[in-house]
């Protein structure tokens, strides 16, 4: 397939669908084919990137949200000669911490116990956002998002990503343009990671989006489009 016949892929973040991505789907289908795969279900990241894999076009532009960020990693280490094109949006290239590895598994097993709105309302959710005039209403689509994917798929995604790798030897080898999408008020994935990000890589840039927090595209629609079309236009 010619490389201006490559289509975007977007892979949402943990416990979210293509949704996440409402603000910015018809003008990227006014511009490039895009493709939002049904969500990953599988309890390794490895596998997630496999299955996905399996679905799409011969190549393809990558960008991934947190969790998806991590899927594409290893998505790029298993097949780097299908990727155009990489953006990576409030992500972690490092392995689970110890500390956060073992509250993620108190989380599952409270969810597992039936607790999956309470876990997202309580420990989650206050996290997310910046404070904006929107924010009411997109915590709102982020519990109306996971409670639809159901306390299954948060448990088998919150093991996949308490077991990922660090891929940082990863980054180290990607020499394609990767954009580094990120909210400056991301709680959880600050920027300092995506500036570590950006030390590894051997092309890319940082392109942050102010008054945001970890999901800038619903928080700053606008100023995040803007930053995935540079990208593109980039990559073209």
């Amino acid at each position: 397939m010619p490389r201006e016949q490559c289509p975007l892929v977007l892979l949402p973040g943990h416990m979210c669908d293509g949704r996440v991505f409402g603000p910015q789907l018809a003008e990227l289908r006014m511009r490039i084919g895009t493709i939002v795969p049904s969500v990953p279900t599988a309890d390794t990241v490895e596998q997630m990137a496999l299955d996905l894999l399996d679905a799409l076009p011969e190549c393809f532009f990558l960008a991934g949200h947190s969790m998806g960020g991590i899927v594409a990693m290893e998505m790029y280490r298993v097949a780097a000669s299908r990727i155009c094109g990489l953006a990576l949006i409030s992500t972690n290239h490092r392995a689970e911490s110890s500390d956060i590895n073992e509250l993620r598994q108190q989380r599952i097993a409270r969810v597992n116990n039936g607790q999956l709105v309470a876990v997202m309302r309580d420990e989650m959710k206050p996290a997310y956002l910046a404070d904006t005039p929107h924010k009411s209403a997109i915590l709102d689509l982020i519990m109306k998002m996971a409670v639809e994917l159901g306390p299954k798929v948060f448990a088998r995604q919150s093991e996949a990503i308490r077991h990922r790798q660090d891929y940082s030897h990863v980054l180290k080898n990607l020499y394609l343009p990767v954009a580094l999408i990120f909210g400056t008020e991301d709680r959880l994935c600050p920027p300092a990671y995506h500036s570590a990000m950006h030390h590894i890589l051997p092309n890319s840039s940082l392109q942050a989006v102010p008054g945001a927090g970890h999901i800038p595209m619903l928080e700053q629609p606008a100023s995040f489009c803007h930053h995935l079309f540079e990208w593109l236009e980039t990559n073209s």
